[in-house]
Order: structure tokens, then C-alpha cells, then sequence
């Protein structure tokens, strides 16, 4: 055996052993990665995962008992805290269990979904960038915007001619002003807004499109030669200072929108569901709940060993442990709960109120179906063409289960025109519109929506393509010092189809998925086919981090 061979030999030895000495002092293997409990698929694991995450981050850290002791109070059966949770963990079994004895009329709905996010069931929302974004998946504006902040990620092409990826920033005016000044950003239908935050600052939403493919940069002066094979001197070079241009920025008024949960409409149909349904459901989630806590604080044997979970939990850092204490502690703990039949009762009850309370909020909503309308104003700066102004009327009419029609008319006029330009100031003309239809029911956690879209644009002139001082005219070495407009593309109409599935997830996540078709783009002729995708996230669910605010 050679030296080389034996000294590799020795090494991956030494590596297996588990530990090694270094400098006299022992050297442990790197901890393995932390688990996301809220991926176990034990019912009950995943019920307290947020409360076993922030228990293992807070022991990680180095947390003393006085912070853990509120943690643990929320992982223990014994402690009122833990029982909406306990409710949620136990719902599948106490179906299960009710359904065996044949049960009749018990709700198929588990309480982990009985209180989702209903804004995802909303159609109106615009979360992406119109369709002159040099990447986008969306043909046809829409009435509604974001309600808090939305972050959306497209690629693809729609009237462009070149892919691109777009970045979307949206938000809603009103809820950044209360953002800021320490209001709760969160309250919708339980608030009471003054006349300036209800007529101007909640129907104003802004939007804000970057081109991820464009690179910015500055010309600075230079001297000698590119490269040792270049004679010539170059006299100033282009240095990027960033990827990332803003495109446009797109300011929208809603005259009118009944999805809107900050509208007089919706709020009228929510106050008078108050009075009846959802009154009723409120007061029996609370009656329910209450009964089994009750329950449950009354038996001392559930009590939570605190000692050892935390032990065990400083034991692994990784929390694969803590996830299987805890679920054999709960397993024990809820057999013995059970025992007592009306816990049974009692949790099958709280299931059910549950789920009236989140059918009574898509009540409010089907019944704020009707007319929206929005106005809208965009300030375009696509890449080597004219800047321009582009103005927007959006008439929307949703009929309830049957899917919204939406209508777009709009006129883009040029920012400026040369003295000497062979054009005139309209850019272009266009109408559009979209039927959306929500495939799968509303009251599930993930959604289907399918979206049908036409398009047509007409254009005067050719579109117009800037060309930049010092290009170098075609097929010669003559340099364009001023630079100078050139036509492209054809004049006349573009007409382009889409078919468009968004899978709507949990927690604001959506992903549109488009195909379209077009006689031909902006600047190119010839028929085109393409696909777009992108990912959205509205951040209106986490406005509660800033101010603790509850809808």
C-alpha cells in the first residue's frame, strides 16, 4: 500500500468515528438540519407545529424557563391554551369514530381548514403586472389588488416579443398608511374608517414592475485598447450596476368592488350575516370549545412532563425527537381524554360550528357578487422603445358560482414624440376580456381557477424601436452618433388568446400557468405560441405580525 493510499485510508477512518480531537479539544459533527414539523404527517405533530417549532428554535437558542413556559402551556393538554388545537387534532378521529356508529349529518369539513383564508377564493385579484410587461401572465387587468403586500414572480410573453421575467410589487394604500401610523392593518370588516382612508386611500392600489433581464449600467470615460488584438482605442466603456429595471409603475382606483372587504357592500352583507348565522355559529364554536376544555383541565393525568420535553428536545437539536415524545404524549394523553364520552361530543361540535362560521363568510361574499369597475393609470418604460402613458378603464360583473366576466378598454399614448417623428401620439388602442371560474370548491384549502382571455390591440404606425447613440448602422462600421428611431413590426391588429389554470395554495401562494396564441407581437410578425408561468404570494395574512391584528 502506498503512502497516498494509506493516508486516504486514515482519513475517511477518522471521518466515520463520529467525533475527533483537534488542537486538544473535541470536535463534534455539524447537528443535522432542523425538522419542519409542520411536514409530519402525524395529525397531531402538525396541529402544534408552529408551537414545537418556536419550543426547539427557543431551547436552540439558549432560552431560559421563563421563556419556554409559555410555549409549553400551548403543548399541554391540561393548560386552557392547548384546546383549540386539541380540537383540530382530534377532529379526523372523531369523525371517523362517529361515522363507524353511523352517525348521521356529521360535517366532512376538519377544523384544520374551517377557518382558511377567504380571500383566496376571491376572483377580482390582481397580484402580477399587466399584459405590456416584457413577462407576464396576465392578458386582462382585473378590478382588485392585493390587501396588504404582494410579491409576484412572472415569465413568459403576451404581446411582447421577447421573453422576459417580471418582478410585481402591489399594495393596497390604506393598509400601508395604517401600517405605518401603528393602526391595525388587518381589520377589514370590523373597522371604522374615516372618509379620507374609505373614499381615497383604500380603493388606491399601486403597483410597481421590474424587468428582472434588464441590467442597468453607466457609461464612464476610458482609454487604451480593449484588448491586445484591438488596435483601436476605446474611449468610454459601460460598467452594469444592477440587474433589475423598473418597467412601469401602475397606480388603480376602484370606483366600485364588492369583493373588496373594506367596501360598504361587503361590510353590509357581513354585518347582516351577523345577526343571523354567523351570530349562531360564533356563540356554539365558543359553547363547544369551552366544553371541552373543560374537560380537559379537569384530568390532572394529562398534564405535560415538562422536564423531559425540554430535555429531550436539548438532546436533538435536529427536533426529530421532540416530534416523537410529543406525539406519544399526545397519543396517551387523548386515549385517556376520550374515555369520558361527551369529549367526543363535544369536539364533533366544535368541528361543526367552525365550518358554519367560515360557510357564513362565503355567504357574505357570494352575496357581494355584482358590477366592479376600477380605473387605472400606467407609466410604461419598456426596454429600447418610447416611454408611455396608458390608461385603463376595468368593468368587471361576477355572478356568483357561475365565474366573473371581466372587460379591460384602454389607450396608450406616447410620453413624448420627436420633433421630427414620422409618428403620431397614440401609441395603440386595445379591448380584452376574461371569464374566471373557480373549479374546485371554495371551501378547500387548495384551489383551481381557469381563466379564458381574449385580446386585441390596434396600432396606427409601426411600433418604435430605439436604437442607441454609437450603434453601428447594419452590415457597415458607421457609428450612429445621435442616435435615432427606427419603425418595426407591422401596423394594424394583434390578436392573442390565452388559456390559463392557477393553482390557488394556502397562505396567499398562487401560481398561474398559461398557454396563448397570437397573429404576432409588438415588434415581430408571424403567428406565436408560448407559455407563461409565475408565482405570487399576498402577504395580507402576515399583517398580523406587525400589529397583532385578527379580521
Amino acid at each position: 500500500m502506498t503512502i497516498r493510499m494509506f493516508l486516504l485510508v486514515a482519513f475517511l477512518a477518522i471521518a466515520s468515528a463520529g467525533s475527533t480531537k483537534a488542537h486538544g479539544q473535541e470536535v463534534t459533527p455539524p447537528a443535522a438540519a432542523k425538522k419542519d414539523f409542520c411536514s409530519d404527517s402525524r395529525e397531531d405533530v402538525k396541529a402544534y407545529c408552529k408551537d414545537l417549532n418556536d419550543l426547539q428554535d427557543k431551547i436552540n437558542s439558549g432560552a431560559t424557563e421563563a421563556q419556554l413556559r409559555q410555549i409549553l402551556n400551548k403543548l399541554d393538554l391540561s393548560h386552557p391554551v392547548a384546546t383549540d388545537k386539541f380540537v383540530t387534532a382530534t377532529a379526523t378521529r372523531a369523525l371517523a369514530a362517529a361515522t363507524a356508529r353511523a352517525i348521521d349529518n356529521v360535517p366532512k369539513a376538519t377544523a384544520s381548514t374551517a377557518m382558511a383564508d377567504a380571500g383566496q377564493a376571491r376572483r377580482d385579484q390582481q397580484l402580477s403586472a399587466g399584459h405590456n410587461a416584457s413577462g407576464t401572465t396576465s392578458l386582462v387587468s382585473k378590478s382588485g389588488s392585493a390587501e396588504l403586500l404582494s410579491l409576484a414572480l412572472d415569465t413568459g410573453a403576451l404581446t411582447k416579443s421577447v421573453n422576459g421575467a417580471t418582478i410585481t410589487l402591489s399594495t393596497n394604500a390604506d393598509q400601508i398608511f395604517r401600517l405605518v401610523t401603528g393602526s391595525d392593518p388587518d381589520c377589514t370588516v370590523t373597522c371604522k374608517n374615516s372618509r379620507f382612508e374609505e373614499l381615497v386611500l383604500s380603493r388606491t392600489n399601486v403597483f410597481a414592475t421590474l424587468d428582472a433581464a434588464q441590467q442597468s449600467g453607466t457609461t464612464t470615460i476610458s482609454s487604451g485598447q480593449a484588448s491586445g488584438t484591438t488596435p483601436s482605442g476605446v474611449n468610454n466603456v459601460t460598467i452594469p450596476t444592477g440587474v433589475g429595471k423598473l418597467s412601469g409603475i401602475t397606480a388603480r382606483y376602484q370606483l366600485r368592488n364588492n369583493f373588496d372587504p373594506r367596501s360598504k357592500t361587503f361590510q353590509d352583507n357581513w354585518r347582516e350575516a351577523i345577526r343571523g348565522e354567523v351570530s349562531t355559529a360564533a356563540i356554539s364554536v365558543r359553547d363547544a370549545t369551552i366544553a371541552v376544555m373543560k374537560s380537559l383541565t379537569a384530568n390532572p393525568a394529562l398534564a405535560l412532563d415538562r422536564s423531559e420535553i425540554e430535555r429531550r428536545a436539548k438532546s436533538d437539536r435536529s427536533g426529530a425527537t421532540l416530534a416523537d415524545y410529543f406525539d406519544n404524549y399526545f397519543s396517551t394523553a387523548s386515549e385517556q381524554a376520550f374515555q369520558e364520552p361527551a369529549l367526543e361530543v363535544d369536539v364533533l361540535q366544535a368541528v361543526q360550528s367552525r365550518a358554519m362560521y367560515r360557510k357564513a363568510w362565503f355567504d357574505a361574499l357570494d352575496q357581494a357578487a355584482g358590477t366592479l369597475l376600477t380605473l387605472e393609470y400606467n407609466y410604461n418604460r419598456p426596454l429600447n422603445q418610447p416611454f408611455t402613458h396608458n390608461l385603463k378603464l376595468i368593468l368587471g360583473y361576477d355572478f356568483g358560482i357561475r365565474g366573473t366576466l371581466t372587460f379591460n378598454g384602454a389607450v396608450s399614448l406616447y410620453d413624448s414624440v420627436p420633433p421630427a417623428a414620422k409618428f403620431g401620439r397614440v401609441h395603440y388602442g386595445q379591448v380584452s376580456t376574461q371569464y374566471d371560474r373557480t373549479l374546485s370548491g371554495k371551501d378547500r384549502s387548495v384551489q383551481t381557477q381557469l381563466s379564458l382571455a381574449g385580446y386585441w390591440q390596434y396600432q396606427p404606425e409601426p411600433s418604435v424601436l430605439n436604437i442607441a447613440a454609437g450603434t453601428l448602422v447594419p452590415g457597415t462600421d458607421i457609428p450612429l452618433p445621435n442616435g435615432t428611431q427606427e419603425f418595426v413590426g407591422t401596423a394594424g391588429s394583434l390578436w392573442v388568446t390565452q388559456a390559463k389554470l392557477t393553482i390557488k395554495a394556502s397562505q396567499g401562494i398562487s401560481v398561474p400557468i398559461g398557454i396563448s396564441w397570437s397573429n404576432k407581437t409588438d415588434l415581430l410578425q408571424g403567428s406565436r405560441v408560448g407559455a407563461q408561468f409565475g408565482l405570487s404570494y399576498n402577504f395580507s395574512s402576515l399583517a398580523s405580525l406587525f400589529t397583532g391584528g385578527s379580521q
